[in-house]
């Protein structure tokens, strides 16, 4: 069910500070983008905040096309997805004022909150039928090696972040442009590698507020983060594969990968193979 205002358990979903978040963004040209933006949280039912702090591809795509996505996935596997415009950013007030006490910034190594970026909401979903912890293992890394799939070692991910798109316990979301513009962000938490250069997931994970998934193949950004914290995002294009463990699914055939942690966050990362 799709509202336009965000209802108190929505608000509280964004509360956590430890919660993953992502904000979605596309280029003028379409090109989608996906961060792990820890800061966001609710200002009131139709306004998001959050601090700009070494998210230079998203900063840019903002000022260009302020069109956005937004997701929120907590412990016990709810899930919102937002999307709204962005309104541009403040450098004093209540806002920036509530964004600069957070820990996260006011004990930040590296800097502190430089701006805070404002999203009008336009709608909200929640996304239901996540999956099962048991589920999830099931159409883990192990099952879908087991389906035949030839595990390459070339490929454009480097092994550590193969590995990490490995693991169960991580928050990985999925990021494409719908028929109306808009950067979707959802959760992808089935997704797995099948190579250093594949990811798959199911397809119905897809699905935006049409409650359909979009016409394949189409541009796509896939977002990880970790307990450790680390996080890694990774550029291709969606389309369609064969059926396993029970499920349509899809698969992301990686172009480039980049880091999405300190101290060098926005690096492209690709092992360069040799041909």
């Amino acid at each position: 069910m799709e509202n336009a205002k965000m209802d108190s358990r929505t608000i509280e979903a964004f509360a956590g500070d430890r919660v993953p978040k992502f904000l979605a963004t596309a280029s003028p040209d379409g090109v989608p983008n996906i961060a792990p933006v820890i800061s966001i949280e609710a200002w009131d039912e139709t306004t998001l905040i959050f601090g700009e702090l070494m998210i230079w591809k998203t900063k840019a795509n903002l000022l260009a096309n302020p069109k956005v996505g937004v997701s929120v996935l907590t412990d016990d596997m709810n899930c919102w997805t937002v999307r709204g415009v962005f309104q541009g950013f403040e450098r004093t007030g209540e806002r920036f004022e509530k964004i600069s006490m957070n820990d996260m910034f006011r004990y930040n190594a590296y800097t502190g909150v430089r701006n805070v970026g404002v999203i009008k909401v336009e709608s909200v979903r929640r996304v239901k039928g996540m999956m099962s912890p048991a589920r999830l293992m099931e159409m883990g890394y192990g099952a879908l090696r087991a389906r035949g799939v030839k595990f390459e070692r070339a490929g454009p991910m480097p092994p550590q972040v193969t590995e990490k798109f490995s693991r169960v316990k991580a928050a990985k979301h999925i990021c494409y442009v719908d028929s109306d513009g808009y950067p979707l962000s959802l959760p992808s938490i089935t997704m797995f590698p099948t190579a250093h250069g594949v990811l798959e997931f199911g397809a119905a994970e897809m699905k935006g507020f049409t409650e359909a998934p979009p016409a394949l193949p189409l541009r796509a950004a896939a977002a990880i983060i970790t307990s450790d914290p680390v996080a890694y995002q990774i550029k291709g294009t969606v389309s369609a594969s064969k059926s396993g463990v029970g499920l349509r699914l899809a698969r992301l055939d990686v172009e480039d990968v980049y880091s999405s942690s300190p101290p060098v966050p926005g690096k492209r990362i690709n092992i360069e193979n040799e041909s």
